[in-house]
């Protein structure tokens, strides 16, 4: 695993280690309509008032931040914000945060399978929540093992 992805990961979720996700949102991109527009950060939020922005870009560059910063200029773009919009993720809202780990992933280049590590899973007491890279955007996942 790259260690400057390990280290901000450390560095951004080791305090929070065993606080609640008391939920997170998204953003809207307006269009004809407003439609999801994961190519901006899941803001996750937890019960210590603490806010962490998840962000995927490009090939596999991950985006950290506790603050409202954006990875990129919106300002040409009506985005609104959207509280625990996304149903499929939803289970993991209360749940405690037990660990955050990256995970590799694979892609196929020349007939070769090549590991990147452009799968971030936060481990709660009831489930898991991965925030992956799909592809210059994010892309989420709930499951339970």
């Amino acid at each position: 695993m790259p260690e400057v992805k390990r280290r901000a990961i450390q560095e951004m979720f080791g305090s929070i280690i065993g606080t609640k996700l008391i939920g997170y949102t998204t953003a809207e991109i307006k269009f004809d309509h407003w439609e999801p527009w994961p190519d901006l950060p899941i803001r996750l939020q937890f019960d210590t008032n603490k806010q962490i922005a998840v962000s995927w870009s490009h090939f596999d560059n991950l985006w950290l931040t506790d603050d409202m910063s954006l990875p990129f200029d919106t300002s040409s773009d009506p985005v609104r914000w959207v509280q625990n919009a996304i149903a499929e993720i939803n289970p993991v809202i209360g749940s405690t945060l037990r660990s955050v780990v990256l995970r590799p992933d694979y892609i196929e280049l020349n007939s070769k399978n090549i590991e990147i590590w452009t799968r971030l899973q936060l481990r709660t007491d009831n489930g898991y929540l991965e925030i992956f890279n799909a592809l210059d955007e994010n892309g989420y996942r709930y499951f339970v093992k």
